[in-house]
């Protein structure tokens, strides 16, 4: 059983959750802690338990939200569900996200590459995890028959993610999005040249 969550770490998540806001909405570059502080109807200087600075504000938040990413893979591959399943079930959870963590989802996107290469270890580690996992969760898959050896499961993960960011060029044209409409109809794009 998981451990409760403290009120420092809740605290720290809802700092996190108002970073990710203020970022998402004013892009890291024209945003400061001040910003990030009156969000949180705080005083600038209160900002210093949870964040030295406003780097590592935006570093706090695209590590939890490929943080989250790694949990749902995990989540997916613990239900052994066929290559086809867990494929929609990958895009109908990142089309979701982009309208209840969307904060996050444009944050990594648009300002990760803000973030010194030098502080940027653990999010590239909870990356190269999250690549592995959906890499092993290719190769299982090939093993049981289910997509065609003939392709290269490192070429199979980029094909997907590729796939799923792609979404960011047009999905905030839209009023609203279908998820189960769209992550079907990706499934199938994406699916189609590789089922046998």
């Amino acid at each position: 059983m998981a451990d409760k969550p403290s009120k420092y770490d809740k605290r720290y998540l809802a700092a996190v959750d108002a970073a990710a806001a203020v970022f998402a909405d004013k892009s890291y570059h024209g945003s400061s802690t001040l910003d990030i502080a009156n969000r949180l109807d705080i005083k600038q200087g209160s900002l210093y338990y949870y964040f030295r600075s406003k780097e590592e504000a935006l570093e706090a938040v695209c590590l939890q939200g490929i943080k989250h990413q790694v949990e749902h893979l995990e989540s997916v591959i613990a239900e052994q569900v066929s290559i086809a399943e867990a494929v929609t079930m990958l895009l109908r959870y990142n089309l979701q996200s982009l309208m209840d963590r969307a904060d996050y989802m444009i944050v990594f996107n648009d300002d990760r590459q803000a973030i010194p290469l030098e502080r940027r270890g653990r999010i590239r580690e909870q990356s190269v995890i999250y690549h592995k996992l959906m890499e092993d969760l290719f190769v299982q898959a090939q093993g049981q028959g289910e997509l065609s050896t003939e392709l290269d499961p490192h070429i199979l993960v980029r094909a997907l993610t590729g796939l799923i960011s792609s979404v960011f060029s047009w999905y905030h044209q839209k009023n609203e999005i279908d998820v189960d409409k769209i992550a079907d109809q990706y499934s199938h794009i994406f699916l189609s040249g590789c089922l046998r």
